[in-house]
């Protein structure tokens, strides 16, 4: 599909899912994207562009009213057996707060279905196969989910708590400070993020959305991933493993600045589209920048469709030439010439690839020398078993 489709129907898509009738008039404009959107609108629904001003949430003034109101409205849902602190963050489809788990004596964070959104089944089931989805994976790399529910016409989950920050805040801070991250830091997020996904893969979950803002760093530093709420399932098809499409027809998930080429032109997707997606978090964990911008969503998509990236040896001297490799080769536009699984991936980060290969040529080499070594012994054994001299094998070696 062309691009200029792809856009004209995601929009047409987005605008036609916020009626009126239901969200007031189409008085705001997207200034990245240009689609109209209802007044009631706080992101946009393209491109994620957060709408509100003032906060960093978006969520600000006279905003904030209708998050106190939800907040009240959970506490009183879920009846006592959480206790409400505060708001996380606001999404463009749910709202996070912090909480008490009474029963179990934890912390915990729920993320509530905005009820501001319009009442749509696909919204629904979206947001609850993000928890259903989170909740099938047990791994330390992943969020975990405690329960799933709807109370008083509110959909809700509640998942672990993490203590830390986001690598999109890890990011930022360390830009405005001028510092970028350390190369072994990238080595071990890089390393950690592509076992996570490969678990998930090995499962049938394509994640879809791997950006700084869905990793986790806890208190020990330890990478989480979060926000499955545009995962795919895999599904067997002709023998080979490709996902099933959960979304409308002309329309596609993701971050621009991060988005691969096929998932971007609404091909089929598989664990190599998450695999471009980190390769692309690499490259600006190295740099400072992502290898793709433009003024619009648009534009960007056309860079990572048509566009060679730079080397990020070329903007960053210490980078190991593996590291390197590594990114180059993820970043390639056809699915098939990356690496073939989120583990080799890893592997090659890690530069325990290289470092096999180079183990490799060094035991084959051991070994032409143990051999040739065994064959003049053999021989010289013979010789003398036959009565020939040590110059006479010699003259015979150099003939």
């Amino acid at each position: 599909m062309p691009l200029s489709n792809w856009f004209r129907r995601a929009a047409s898509y987005s605008a036609a899912s916020y009626s009126p009738s239901t969200t007031g008039a189409m008085t705001k404009e997207c200034d990245v994207c240009r689609v109209a959107l209802p007044e009631a609108a706080r992101f946009c629904f393209i491109c994620g562009r957060a709408l509100a001003t003032g906060g960093a949430d978006g969520v600000s003034g006279a905003d904030d009213a209708w998050v106190t109101a939800l907040q009240s409205r959970l506490v009183q849902a879920l009846d006592g057996r959480y206790g409400v602190r505060s708001v996380l963050g606001v999404g463009g489809m749910g709202v996070v707060f912090l909480a008490d788990d009474v029963e179990h004596d934890r912390a915990v964070a729920i993320k509530v279905l905005r009820p501001d959104l319009p009442a749509d089944a696909n919204g629904v089931a979206r947001f609850r196969r993000e928890a259903e989805i989170a909740a099938s994976l047990e791994h330390p790399g992943i969020i975990p989910i405690h329960e799933v529910g709807s109370e008083q016409g509110l959909h809700y989950f509640v998942m672990g708590y993490v203590t830390g920050q986001s690598l999109e805040a890890l990011l930022a801070r360390r830009s405005a400070e001028g510092r970028p991250l350390p190369v072994a830091a990238v080595v071990r997020i890089l390393r950690d993020a592509a076992e996570t996904l490969g678990y998930a893969h090995e499962r049938g979950v394509v994640h879809r959305d791997v950006k700084p803002a869905n990793m986790m760093l806890d208190a020990e530093g330890r990478l989480l991933l979060t926000d499955f709420g545009i995962s795919k399932m895999a599904v067997a098809s002709r023998g080979a493993t490709t996902v099933a499409k959960l979304t409308e027809t002309g329309t596609v998930l993701g971050t621009p600045h991060y988005l691969a080429p096929e998932q971007a032109l609404s091909r089929t997707v598989d664990g190599r589209a998450d695999q471009y997606a980190l390769g692309i978090v690499g490259f600006e964990m190295l740099t400072g920048r992502v290898p793709f911008d433009d003024e619009t969503p648009h534009g960007i998509i056309h860079l990572h469709v048509n566009e060679r990236p730079p080397r990020v040896t070329a903007l960053r001297e210490d980078v190991p030439e593996h590291l390197a490799d590594a990114i180059a080769r993820a970043l390639l536009k056809a699915p098939s010439h990356r690496f073939a699984r989120m583990r080799d991936f890893a592997r090659a980060v890690d530069g325990r690839a290289a470092v096999s290969a180079r183990r490799w040529r060094a035991v084959r080499r051991g070994v032409g020398i143990l051999l040739l070594l065994a064959a003049l012994a053999v021989g010289a054994w013979a010789a003398r078993r036959a009565g020939i001299s040590w110059r006479a094998v010699g003259s015979l070696l150099r003939s």
